[in-house]
């Protein structure tokens, strides 16, 4: 989200501190900044800010408030204060809600008498400041809003709704099935009935998608005199749904899907409505409101020892009074507690752990003393995690090597209710076929590997409509070292292993394996590795080639290599023998050589030049002959 200081400015009286101060101690206290721009005279922050923040920091007051309490600068007239009372009431529009889960409230401002015109410049230099283009006083009004106090505004030329006895209507419903509806992109939107709208209930049509979109229908352009300004509460699943349904993602949806107060809106058509009076002009009649469920209040309670004992500080009480008011939380202290009411936007202070992290972050976790404890407890050990290591152990030492294979498949015992696709809608019943999917993707790059047979194993969970328990499974391509290896495993454990088995795998039930094994009191007989290192691996394909060459009897086969890998150079990454056989006082090796660039593709001219100096380079020495 980009925040312009400029912007953050006109919060304060006092002088704010410079962005890249408020960059720092922001990073440190509460969201973490991705940079700090210049934009002309000003400079622009782009703060990452989280979802539980996202009901009140979308927005420049939302910071404010937070560079208010760290750096203890009070705000001016925050736009959020004391109570907002919509009067007069404007009796010519009617507003009506379908429901009222999915529309908390809606508001209606009718203000008459509008003109449409160029921005003032302080209001386009914010909006652009921010990236936002200037389109007409008015839309620029609902959008400058928005940025500033976080709730999203809409605004429609009230004389293009449908009359009926001099007054308009608006509605707000599930859309129905196949209606469509043109947005003011230009785009146009066929509607399933999970999308919600805002209608003119007196033709009918759809004039917006709630909570995303306005229609064109009722667009604000140059001639319109009349406007009705919306702020309303819409639900956050509904809309982030219709979003995606949509693929619309705006502004305006991105804040509803972090849930907003429905108490906001009141303050925002206060806001809103005296900003377009002073730069468009006309007269306010009225406003109507439309609130079938109030917001309740909310009240948590916690004393400064929860605070202490939870972060491990020294806060006392008055330091703990500090920070509760520089974040405008009221307070009742009632003797060691504080009961403490939290903003009505705070939607994400509701347990006392809630206030203890607001109260710990202020104070600032670089002031907490780091304290070692004087003694750990004793460690109660995981029998199913020490006997997953020793059996890892064993598997390395024969060299396999472990693979993580997907636990979302396309078919299972086990269904999704809230699936991420259609071919990962179960909870995968065994490991063996993730782990034969492993042979086959990976038996391409044998060669790369320098194996010549792969052995793979994974440990991991699987579902069932009994139980969810632990596996271990093991594969290889070729070769009986399944067979081999599992008497080798049950031998060190002391246990006859049983399982399932294919051509290729070996699984069976570590959990019900458990109840065969001794108990364990400590980790301390476990493999410990001292060193592990890490190769980037190469995103570009792999070149092979075959050499065979005649050699005298005395010269080896490691020196043999040397000399190739010498004469190829950096491009060969691997190489193997894979044959050898003595004739005549003679011995013929034939090597599978490997070449791989970690910058780009190889072509067969290169390593065909390669290969030509390799075997130029053996048949110059004596007694070599290049078959």
């Amino acid at each position: 989200m980009l925040i312009s200081h400029k912007w953050l400015q006109t919060f304060f009286d006092e002088r704010i501190p410079s962005a890249e101060v408020i960059s720092e101690k922001l990073i440190f206290h509460a969201f973490e900044v991705e940079e700090v721009e210049s934009a002309g005279d000003d400079f622009v922050l782009d703060i990452d800010v989280l979802p539980n923040r996202g009901h009140d920091a979308l927005c420049h007051r939302g910071i404010a408030k937070d560079i208010s309490a760290i750096f203890n600068i009070p705000l001016k007239g925050d736009p959020l204060s004391g109570e907002a009372l919509l009067s007069p009431e404007f009796n010519s529009l009617e507003v009506s809600i379908e429901n009222s889960d999915k529309c908390h409230r809606f508001t209606g401002a009718v203000i008459k008498g509008v003109e449409v015109k160029e921005s003032p410049a302080w209001l386009k230099e914010s909006l652009e400041a921010i990236g936002q283009k200037s389109i007409n006083n008015i839309v620029d009004a609902t959008n400058y809003i928005m940025f500033s106090i976080g709730q999203p505004l809409h605004a429609f030329d009230m004389d293009k709704l449908h009359k009926e006895n001099d007054g308009v209507a608006i509605h707000v419903r599930n859309a129905i099935g196949g209606e469509v509806i043109k947005t003011l992109d230009g785009g146009e939107h066929k509607l399933s009935s999970n999308v919600q709208v805002i209608s003119d209930k007196n033709s009918g049509l759809a004039i917006a998608i709630a909570g995303i979109k306005g229609g064109h229908s009722t667009e604000v352009d140059k001639n319109t005199k009349n406007v009705i300004i919306e702020a309303a509460s819409f639900d956050s699943v509904t809309t982030r749904l219709a979003s995606r349904e949509l693929k619309l993602n705006t502004d305006a949806s991105k804040r509803f899907e972090n849930i907003l107060s429905s108490r906001l809106p009141a303050y925002a058509q206060k806001v809103i409505t005296k900003l377009i009076l002073d730069i468009a002009g006309g007269t306010l009649d009225g406003y109507v409101d439309e609130y079938p469920k109030k917001e309740e209040s909310v009240v948590v309670s916690f004393t400064s020892n929860d605070v202490n004992s939870l972060l491990g500080s020294s806060i006392d009480d008055s330091e703990t009074e500090d920070i509760l008011r520089r974040l405008a939380f009221s307070y009742e202290k009632k003797g060691d507690e504080y009961v403490v009411s939290p903003p009505f936007e705070r939607l994400d202070i509701r347990i006392k752990e809630d206030l203890i992290e607001e109260v710990g972050r202020i104070y600032g976790y670089e002031n907490i003393l780091e304290i070692a404890p004087d003694k750990a407890g004793a460690v109660e050990v995981n029998k199913s995690y020490y006997y997953a290591e020793v059996i890892r152990d064993i598997l390395s030492k024969e060299g396999f090597v472990e693979v993580y294979s997907r636990s979302l498949r396309s078919s299972g015992e086990v269904a999704l209710e809230n699936a991420l696709a259609s071919d990962k809608d179960h909870l995968r019943v065994n490991l063996a076929e993730g782990v034969e999917e492993a042979l086959i993707s990976n038996e391409k790059n044998l060669p790369l590997l320098g194996m010549g047979v792969m052995k793979i194993f994974e440990i991991g969970n699987i579902f069932t409509k009994e139980d969810e328990h632990t596996s271990v499974c093991l594969g290889v391509n070729v070769g009986k070292e399944i067979k081999d290896t599992i008497s080798k495993i049950g031998g060190v454990l002391g246990v006859n292993i049983k399982g399932e088995s294919t051509d290729k795998t070996f699984e069976f039930n570590l959990t019900e394996l458990l109840k065969e094994l001794p108990e364990v009191s400590s980790y301390e007989k476990l493999p410990v590795v001292s060193e592990a290192s890490y190769k980037t691996f190469s995103l570009y394909p792999f070149v092979l080639r075959d050499i065979a060459v005649w050699v005298p009897r005395e010269i080896k086969e490691s020196d043999l290599l040397s000399l190739i890998k010498d004469t190829a150079g950096g491009l060969l990454v691997q190489s193997m023998i894979f044959d050898r056989f003595e004739k005549d006082e003679r011995v013929s090796y034939a090597f599978r050589l490997v070449f791989q660039s970690q910058e780009r593709t190889l072509t067969d001219e290169e390593i065909n030049k390669v290969m030509d100096v390799v075997a130029s380079t053996l048949s110059s020495k004596e007694g070599y002959e290049v078959r």
